[in-house]
Parts: structure tokens; C-alpha cells; sequence
């Protein structure tokens, strides 16, 4: 009887060691399949910082650019030469160059 018991046994370890194995593999699937994700998360996560940041720096050009010429609008000159100076409504022309060169 005890030979019984032995191998009965040895069987019912068996099917735990098969079923634990299965459990393994499918925990092991399931991880690659997240660090896969991960990764993937990342540099989308990368990718919409580049954007902000260039959203962000855009918008700053954009703001010197309007604040610039709403001084030089508002008759300041805004050049290099004469710069926060008042233009006395004359057109300066390095004023005029330098906000075309800005955009």
C-alpha cells in the first residue's frame, strides 16, 4: 500500500509542477507583453515633451514678436541703434529690418 501512496503522491506533484509551469509561462507572456507597452509608453511620453516644448517655444517667439512690434506700433523704436527710444512717428528703418527679420 505504501507503494501506492508513493506514486499516487509522485502523480499528484507532477500536475501541480505541470500547472505551475503553465501559471509561469503565462506570467512571463503577460510581462514582456507589459515592459513592451512600457517602452512604448515612453517615447510616446518622449515624443509629447519634444512637441510641448516646441508648442512652448513657439508660442514665446510669437509673443516677442507681437510685443515688439506692438512698441515699435506704439512708436518706440525697438532696433539695436535707438532701442526704448521714442520715434516721434517717423519709420525707422532698422527698426523696420529687424521685425522683418523676426517673422
Amino acid at each position: 500500500m505504501m507503494r501506492d501512496d508513493l506514486f499516487s503522491e509522485i502523480e499528484r506533484l507532477e500536475r501541480e509542477i505541470k500547472a505551475l509551469s503553465e501559471n509561469f509561462t503565462k506570467v512571463k507572456t503577460l510581462a514582456v507583453a507589459l515592459a513592451e507597452e512600457n517602452v512604448s509608453l515612453e517615447i510616446e511620453r518622449d515624443n509629447y515633451k519634444k512637441l510641448l516644448k516646441e508648442s512652448s517655444n513657439e508660442k514665446d517667439e510669437s509673443f516677442k514678436r507681437n510685443t515688439l512690434k506692438s512698441l515699435y506700433d506704439e512708436g518706440f523704436h525697438v532696433c539695436s541703434v535707438k532701442f526704448g527710444e521714442h520715434r516721434h512717428g517717423e519709420s525707422c528703418l532698422f527698426c523696420l529690418e529687424f521685425l522683418d527679420r523676426r517673422g
